[in-house]
């Protein structure tokens, strides 16, 4: 490429990183309050039975996004202190 876009090596990258100032910039220790826009938390497929009834609210809605209500419901409950019975 003739503009310099393959140029960059990491000597190059390194010399400018280190001219870069950042003490303007306040340092974020309490990300709790945080919102990352593009973040989404790693998924795994799993499959689990449910009782029918449960299935059935879930999908109240319509079928489409109903395990997206799932897990919108343990999240809540894990937030919330949610006790388990022990079965």
């Amino acid at each position: 490429m003739k503009n310099g876009a393959n140029n960059s090596t990491a000597e190059r990258i390194k010399e400018l990183r280190k001219n870069i100032d950042l003490t303007d910039i306040p340092e974020i220790k309490d990300f709790s309050g945080g919102h990352l826009r593009n973040w989404k938390p790693a998924k795994k497929p799993i499959a689990f039975r449910i009782d029918l009834d449960n299935l059935q609210w879930l999908q109240s809605e319509g079928i489409k996004g109903y395990q997206k209500k799932m897990n919108g419901v343990l999240r809540w409950a894990r937030q919330n202190g949610c006790p388990l019975p022990l079965m």
